[in-house]
This record gives structure tokens, sequence and C-alpha cells, in this order.
């Protein structure tokens, strides 16, 4: 593969070149097409990635009480409450981005679900792989683990920023 994808990669600027030719060796390349999910919201996370081409939407999932009626000859015969999954962007990852942090910290479930917003290619990196990296070097994993904190802060935020906006439209700004 060559160390020229992940040199691309601000999130690996401070890595030693040979180094990066370790961890891409160890890296697979996908292809998704527009609307394809690279992974959902919950489920354990097992790799990260890196955006080499296209757009990946990361949205927070939830689920929404919505009241389902049956209506026949103008009478409701039967009403439902029904929970339907609806959800947030929360921020759009660009070529040069990594994404997938989940599955370096915390309990190694997805935090976000990841769809693809057209035709991407991304670079698969497992945790397992990068984890025992780290651990062979340190200064490797506080470089990576730095910038982690970095792109985890700037997500927290923008899913704070999103959830502001949300409620103001949702509820009357004033009342808030």
């Amino acid at each position: 593969m060559g160390a020229t994808i992940l040199a691309g990669f601000k999130f690996f600027s401070d890595v030693l070149p040979e180094t990066l030719e370790i961890i891409e060796r160890k890296g697979e390349l996908f292809e998704f097409g527009p609307d394809d999910v690279i992974f959902h919201f919950d489920e354990p996370a097992s790799h990260l990635y890196g955006l080499v081409e296209g757009q990946v939407d990361l949205s927070i999932v939830f689920k929404d009480k919505v009241l389902k009626t049956e209506i026949e000859y103008e009478e409701a015969i039967q009403a439902s409450m029904l929970d339907q999954e609806k959800s947030i962007v929360i921020d759009t990852v660009l070529p040069g981005q990594i994404f997938g942090w989940a599955s370096l910290v915390g309990p190694k479930r997805r935090t976000v679900t990841a769809r693809c917003k057209e035709t991407s290619r991304v670079i698969a990196l497992a945790a397992g792989d990068l984890l025992s990296l780290f651990a062979e070097d340190h200064y490797l994993g506080y470089v990576v683990m730095k910038k982690m904190g970095d792109i985890i802060a700037r997500r927290l935020k923008n899913r704070t920023d999103k959830l502001i906006e949300t409620w103001v439209e949702a509820f009357d700004g004033d009342a808030i």
C-alpha cells in the first residue's frame, strides 16, 4: 500500500514514516457507495477508519414515540404508540480525517452511525493492532491519543451544539 495514504492525514502527521508504513500495511482499503452504512450506533467497535475519498456523515440515533392510528369509516379503530428511529447528523468527515475513535477508548461501542454521503474510500485500521503498537511504542501511543482527545473534544462540542440547536427548534427558545 505504501505510506502515501496515511501520510496525507493530519492525525498521523507526528508519526515517524517507518511507523506509518507499519500501520498502513496492517490497514485494509474499502469502497462504499452513497448511503452505505460503515457502522451503526451501539455496535461493537473494532476498527479506526480514515477517509481517503468521499464524505461520511456521523449521526446520533434516537427513538421517538409516534402515535399511529388505524382509521376506518372516519372512526379511529386502534391507536398505538410506536418507536420510530430518527437521526441527527452531528458531523461530516472529509478526506484526510479519521473516525471511529470509540474502537480505541471507552467501552468499545459505536457512539454514532457512520453513513456515506457519496461514494467513499476508507482505510480500516484494526484497533487491536494499533493498541499493540501503542503498548510497544509509548511515544506513538501518546501522540496518537493526544490527537484522539482533540477529535473527541471537537465532536463532543459539535454534538452539544447540534443538540442545543435541535432543542431551540423543537421548543420555544425562551422556555429553555
